[in-house]
């Protein structure tokens, strides 16, 4: 962590038409204090009292903290997480059209994708190569956008290399758990996980059509500590199931739920993240259903809670569980990259979050901030690039509800040190621009 330094003046000067000073005497140096090694005319500077972080009840209104978030900084594993990566026609012509390919679409925010330990994103369709929207198998056109292979809605299905350009961008782990997972059908998936593996990002929410030989979900490590991430979905657009590739959020409401809690039974894994895709589309708020999942699986043992499907924001909580720990739920980060374009499904974040081990040996969190997004249309909207509000200016209107559903006190400014706790830092509480 960076240090504030301060400096001292050294000495002053008569203002002009002042008269001259007098001229020294032979008088000895006053004597100093054992150890004071300061020059002649430095001011001295007292050290700060060590900081004490302030109690809830002294936290500003709207501040989402968390009670066991203050500690050793270098010990917090950082957690980047953003919404749907919903490339419609428009975006993926756009990025055959640049030589930077996929990465042209949010290159204006990768640092901010890559300055954790890990990063995760919510895939919303195939990536499956020589496939047709009627389930052909035909020759691959390659990198280009034919709308036969390569679609956008309603049967969305990309190029294998936008695995390769999430990796770049510092995405490490993708849920494929939505209602477009289907859109290829089984085979699609298959091709979709065969590219994931090959571009190096871990995966969750589907599997190929081999029944009991892989897992649904997947495990990161960073620091030493091990998560597991575990992804499932509403409904497949009511595409049949039939070979149970894909995982179910409500068709068994106790599924996940048990998942999760063997996950965190293990011993070779220190927490569970899970990250469903539900909701109503375009709502802001959650529905009870999305909120009793989530009770469940944190009653089960998740620490965190990351929403994905209704293409707008919805709120975040801090969740007290049963064993004293509080968990983080966030209902939904709405659109990462897309072409749906009023104001509230172009809006967004970057979301981080921070994980740690207690004194226990149990995971807590450790913070969470957000970064404001948008989609930027240029051209007569033709083209969209994804930006960094605060780094751009202006967009109130896309800024201000942002601002009030997830409070100014845990807002990052985008090129600030990531520092995930504000209340354990000085400074806390001073107003936010």
């Amino acid at each position: 962590m960076g240090a504030v330094a301060c400096s001292a003046s050294s000495g002053s000067q008569a203002p002009s038409g002042a008269a001259a000073p007098s001229p020294p005497t032979e008088a000895a140096p006053a004597a100093r204090p054992p150890g004071d090694a300061r020059d002649d005319g430095a001011t001295a500077q007292a050290p700060l009292p060590p900081y004490e972080p302030p109690p809830r009840e002294a936290w500003p209104a709207g501040y989402l903290g968390f009670d066991d978030a203050c500690g050793d900084d270098d010990d917090v594993v950082t957690i980047a997480a953003i919404g749907d990566v919903l490339l419609h026609q428009e975006l993926q012509k756009q990025a055959f059209a640049d030589p930077k390919r996929y990465r042209a679409l949010w290159a204006d925010v990768e640092d901010l994708l890559g300055r954790t330990d890990i990063t995760y994103a919510n895939l919303e369709g195939p990536t499956a190569p020589g496939i047709t929207r009627s389930r052909e198998l035909v020759d691959d056109p390659g990198p280009t956008f034919d709308n036969k292979v390569y679609t956008g809605y309603a049967r969305f299905n990309y190029h294998p290399s936008l695995g390769k350009d999430l990796a770049a961008a510092g995405v490490d782990i993708v849920s494929t758990a939505n209602n477009h997972a289907l859109d290829r059908g089984p085979i699609g998936i298959d091709r979709t996980l065969d590219a994931l593996d090959e571009a190096g990002l871990a995966h969750t929410g589907t599997r190929r059509q081999k029944p009991g030989r892989e897992t649904w979900h997947t495990v990161t490590e960073a620091k030493g500590m091990r998560i597991a991430w575990l992804s499932c979905t509403l409904h497949t657009n009511y595409e049949p199931d039939e070979l149970g590739q894909v995982l179910s959020c409500f068709d068994d409401p106790a599924r996940v739920p048990k998942l999760v809690r063997e996950l965190s039974k293990r011993e070779d894994i220190d927490a569970v993240i899970v990250t469903p895709h539900w909701g109503k589309e375009y709502s802001p708020v959650p529905r009870p259903k999305e909120r009793k999942l989530a009770e469940a699986v944190f009653d089960a043992g998740a620490i965190a809670v990351i929403g994905s499907h209704p293409h707008v924001l919805q709120p975040w909580e801090r969740v007290p569980l049963a064993d004293g720990r509080e968990g983080l739920a966030v209902y939904s980060l709405g659109n990462f990259a897309s072409h749906q374009r009023d104001p509230p499904r172009r809006s967004s974040i970057v979301l981080y979050l921070g994980l740690r081990k207690n004194a226990a040996g149990k995971v807590t969190v450790a913070g969470a901030r957000y970064v404001p997004i948008h989609v930027r249309m240029e051209g007569d909207k033709q083209a969209f690039f994804v930006e960094a509000i605060d780094r751009v200016g202006g967009h109130e209107d896309l800024r201000a509800p942002i601002v009030e559903m997830f409070g100014a006190p845990n807002l990052l400014p985008p090129d600030e040190e990531l520092r995930l706790a504000p209340h354990c830092h000085r400074g806390f509480g001073e107003p936010t621009k």
